[in-house]
C-alpha cells in the first residue's frame, strides 16, 4: 500500500516547513509504509511561494512541491494534489495540523473496510484542544444543520474537519466531476460518494483551533459556502457515475 499525503496551503509556508520537519515526516516515517508528500500552494503571495520553494529543497525527495498556478480555493488545492497522486490512497490535511495526526492509526487498521475515512469534531470520543471562538463555533453548528437538511447524508456528521483519507482511484473519479474550488469541495466529494453508494466512516478527532487559519471572515466565507452549496444541489445528477465507472 502507497499513501499520497496531501498538503494544500495558502500563505502558510513558514507553519508548513516546520510542521513537515517536526510532526508530519517523523511521524509517517514510523508508519511503515510507502509514502510521499505532495504540496499544493496555489494562491500564495510571492514571498509566500519563494519562501516555500526554497525550504522544500531542504526536505526528502519524496516531498515534492506541485508546480504553482495563480488559482485559489482549498478544493482547487487538494484536488489537484490528488490528481497528481500516484498512490493507493490519498490523505489530506491542513497545514495548521489541526487535526491530531495520529488518528491515521485507527485508519490504517481499517483500511480495506470503507472507501473513505473522514476524521470528525461531532461524533463520540472526538475532544477539543484549543476551541474556536464563538462566532466560528455557532458557524460550524449551522454548517452541520444546512448540510445534514440539504443533502441527507446521514452517516455524515461533520463534513467540514480537515482530515480525509480517500481512495485514490474514486478521487481520481470525483475530481473531474467537481464544480467546487472553495472550503464545500468537502460537501461535494462526500455527496458524490454518497450518491454513488461509496462507504464514508467517520472517525473521532482530537481537535485544536488555529489563530493564524488562513479562512477569510465568517460572514464573507459563509456566504460563498452556503452559495456553494447550492450549486452542489443544481449539480445532482451529474456526480451520479454510469455503467463501468461506477464499479466498486
Amino acid at each position: 500500500m502507497k499513501l499520497s499525503v496531501l498538503l494544500p496551503v495558502k500563505d502558510q509556508s513558514a507553519k508548513l516547513l516546520g510542521n513537515l520537519r517536526d510532526h508530519i515526516l517523523p511521524y509517517f516515517d514510523k508508519q511503515g509504509i510507502v509514502y510521499d508528500v505532495l504540496i499544493c500552494y496555489d494562491g500564495s503571495n510571492e514571498s509566500e511561494r519563494k519562501l516555500m520553494e526554497d525550504g522544500v529543497k531542504d526536505l526528502p525527495a519524496h516531498v515534492k512541491l506541485l508546480p504553482y498556478e495563480d488559482k485559489k480555493g482549498k478544493g482547487h488545492n487538494v484536488k489537484k494534489a490528488m490528481l497528481a497522486s500516484e498512490s493507493d490512497y490519498v490523505l489530506f490535511m491542513d497545514a495548521d495540523l489541526a487535526t491530531r495526526l495520529d488518528i491515521f492509526d485507527k485508519i490504517k487498521e481499517d483500511l480495506g473496510n470503507a472507501d473513505c475515512y473522514i476524521a470528525s469534531r461531532d461524533v463520540e470520543g472526538s475532544e477539543y484542544g484549543i476551541k474556536q471562538p464563538l462566532l466560528r463555533r455557532l458557524n460550524h453548528w449551522g454548517c452541520r444543520k444546512v448540510v445534514s437538511w440539504m443533502f441527507k447524508m446521514k452517516t455524515i456528521r461533520d463534513s467540514q474537519c480537515g482530515y480525509k483519507c480517500i481512495r485514490t482511484t474514486l478521487a481520481k473519479k470525483y475530481v473531474p466531476l467537481s464544480i467546487i474550488d472553495g472550503f464545500a469541495f468537502d460537501v461535494e466529494m462526500l455527496y458524490f460518494l454518497t450518491l454513488n453508494g461509496y462507504t464514508v466512516k467517520e472517525l473521532p478527532a482530537f481537535w485544536s483551533d488555529d489563530p493564524d487559519s488562513s479562512v477569510g471572515g465568517v460572514f464573507s466565507t459563509a456566504k460563498r459556502f452556503y452559495g456553494d452549496l447550492r450549486r452542489i444541489k443544481k449539480n445532482k445528477k451529474n456526480y451520479i457515475l454510469g455503467g463501468n465507472d461506477n464499479a466498486h
